[in-house]
């Protein structure tokens, strides 16, 4: 739900989250002008996370192996060989990348300058992990990556849920407020677990020139590669292992917090025992030394400490999978098993176990709306409340809007979370009630005060800014287009078609196309080859509120335009104004009138 508080930051979401502009890690500064309150103190055992960050460090796997902590929100892993290097996962930005890359010549003799990058590997499409490849590449350079990173990147990230993504991470990260970070005592930063602070920057990605779709070893420079291509955090996951010095690289199935099947930005459904199943593979392989590509300790040595880190991991998420399907078959929801499925003391007394990251509550929901669904089998959820309904039954229990407020401000000292949701309810109902808004803020500062989680805490405190309308740009994410708009044209270039039609569906305005049974046509003078399932011609039909594309039995309709395949990306994404277009000759209006294409246009927003 979005108040009339909620303004975001948005050259920071566009330029921070989106793969279009990235962050990096550095040593924190001082803010100059502090958010009120001045404190947010930390968690300790979040705290001591992000003092493990600093100072920066290359830090030595193995023989010709070494991995690069605390320069860049992720770990870029550099590999000598005989007559060149590999790098897996050059990092977030190109800025954030070169800091990376100074780092690793600085403490190696100059080690790029003596031997070319033979290839680039990334571990899956994360924006964090491949966005530095042209700071490393040259022209020679092989890039290698899944066979669906492309189409994972668009349909996970650059689709139709783009700006929700964009938001989820922004807030997820703490972005927001990273120029606060925790200092003497002071300060609201204080990262998220698996990266220190973050800085901006321009992508440097480059699309894979070799794609991999089954176990592959490759022999580059004289090291062998065997790449694995998983599951996990996404499906585009390639394990890489280097079986002459039993190093695996990896990220994308454990790190050093509790698992976080499903992340707070926003994703799919994720099968928890795609978790499982792929570290099995990893243990398999019996390493002497894990390298993981997020996190301040990224290096754990020694086949039995290997071995005992992958195997807790996996039994952490399969042990919270198992016990929510064990009482969902005997007919408790998700809630009621929150308390009932309590972690073996083996896994809860892991350092590396606790709940920084991912929340074993967190967990049971998804796995439970992973495998049933909505409907939890009470049939008062057959019956699902708007947010003002449940508002209205809360200000019903308390008898009145007024003692709903009073009844939250009551709760603080009982439960914070209760006082947060009661509070939240009671601004629904009447926005402007001022016991209730100060409830909502203390309850939040109080809980970011008090987890370790650093999603939670992000996500409280980004809120929180937003809320109190401290966020230092002011811009409004309630256009979406604007954020569509910025992603870079080497992105857009890539996009499939089929991505970017979904992207304009799902920006129809249905008010203003309720009433509407219109076609138009749009014929493409280009066909891109990295998107062999485009057509040259599409018809589309809006027709009561929804936009089909190619309906059956179409016809070209009341208007045709005849354009290249990259003016109508620039267009649907807002980039390119309609009337611009026509008027430079970008567009020919083959069939109809140029009015009729600006008003189909104007149905979408």
């Amino acid at each position: 739900m979005k108040t009339k508080f909620q303004h975001f930051a948005l050259v920071i979401i566009l330029a921070l989250v989106g793969i279009a502009g990235n962050v990096a890690a550095q040593e924190p500064t001082a803010v100059p002008n502090p958010y009120e309150p001045e404190t947010v103190p930390v968690h300790p055992t979040l705290l001591d996370k992000y003092k493990e960050f600093f100072p920066p460090a290359v830090l030595k796997v193995t023989d010709g192996v070494w991995v690069a902590r605390g320069y860049n929100r992720d770990n870029p892993v550099l590999i000598e060989g005989d007559d060149g290097l590999i790098v897996v996962d050059p990092g977030e930005s190109i800025p954030a990348t070169q800091k990376v890359k100074d780092a690793f010549n600085a403490n190696l003799d100059n080690i790029f300058n003596k031997k070319p990058v033979k290839a680039i590997i990334y571990t899956h499409h994360h924006d964090c992990h491949i966005n530095g490849a042209s700071v490393f590449a040259d022209e020679q350079t092989e890039i290698i990556g899944h066979e669906s990173l492309l189409n994972n990147m668009f349909s996970e990230w650059f689709g139709p849920v783009y700006p929700s993504r964009v938001e989820g991470g922004i807030k997820m990260t703490g972005i927001m407020f990273q120029d606060s970070p925790v200092r003497d005592g002071k300060g609201w930063y204080a990262g998220y677990v698996l990266a220190g602070p973050q800085i901006l920057g321009p992508s440097g990605f480059l699309a894979p020139t070799k794609t991999i779709k089954e176990e592959t070893r490759l022999t580059i420079s004289g090291v062998d590669v065997d790449l694995i291509p998983v599951a996990g955090e996404t499906t585009d996951v390639l394990l890489v292992w280097l079986p002459q010095k039993e190093v695996l690289i990896q990220i994308a199935v454990v790190y050093e917090a509790f698992p976080a099947i499903s992340t707070m930005r926003g994703s799919r459904l994720r099968d928890p025992l795609d978790y499982v199943n792929t570290l099995k593979i990893a243990r398999g392989l019996k390493p002497e030394n894990l390298v993981t590509i997020h996190g301040p300790n990224p290096i754990t040595s020694g086949k039995e400490n290997v071995s005992q880190y992958l195997t807790n991991f996996s039994d952490a998420i399969q042990f919270v999978n198992d016990q929510t399907l064990y009482y969902m078959n005997r007919g408790y929801t998700a809630g009621e098993m929150m308390d009932l499925i309590v972690l073996p003391s083996h896994l809860a007394s892991s350092p590396y176990l606790q709940e920084t990251y991912g929340s074993k509550e967190w967990n049971i929901v998804h796995i439970f709306r992973y495998y049933r669904g909505y409907y939890t089998g009470e049939v008062r959820d057959l019956f699902p409340q708007t947010t003002r309904s449940e508002a209205e039954m809360s200000a019903f229990l308390a008898e009145g809007d007024g003692d709903l407020a009073s009844k939250a401000q009551a709760a603080l000292d009982i439960n914070p979370e209760w006082a947060l949701r009661l509070a939240d309810d009671a601004l629904l109902l009447d926005p402007d009630n001022p016991v209730a808004f100060e409830t909502k803020k203390a309850a939040m500062l109080t809980l970011a005060e008090n987890t370790m989680n650093s999603q939670a805490r992000n996500m409280l405190l980004s809120d929180y800014l937003l809320m109190t309308n401290q966020t230092r740009r002011a811009f409004a994410l309630a256009d979406p287009k604007l954020v569509y708009s910025r992603i870079g044209d080497h992105f857009v270039e890539l996009m499939p078609i089929a991505t970017l039609h979904r992207i304009l569906a799902v920006s129809l305005n249905a008010s203003k196309s309720i009433e509407k049974d219109i076609v138009v046509s749009v014929r493409l003078t280009d066909i891109k080859t990295n998107d062999p399932k485009a057509s040259d011609h599409y018809t589309f039909n809006v027709r009561k509120g929804i936009l089909e594309v190619d309906p059956p039995f179409a016809n070209k309709g009341e208007c045709e335009i005849v354009t290249d395949s990259m003016t109508w990306k620039q267009l649907v994404l807002t980039k390119l104004n309609p009337k611009d277009a026509v008027a430079n000759g970008k567009v020919v209006i083959s069939e109809g009138t140029p009015e009729s294409f600006y008003s189909f246009m104007e149905l979408f927003n």
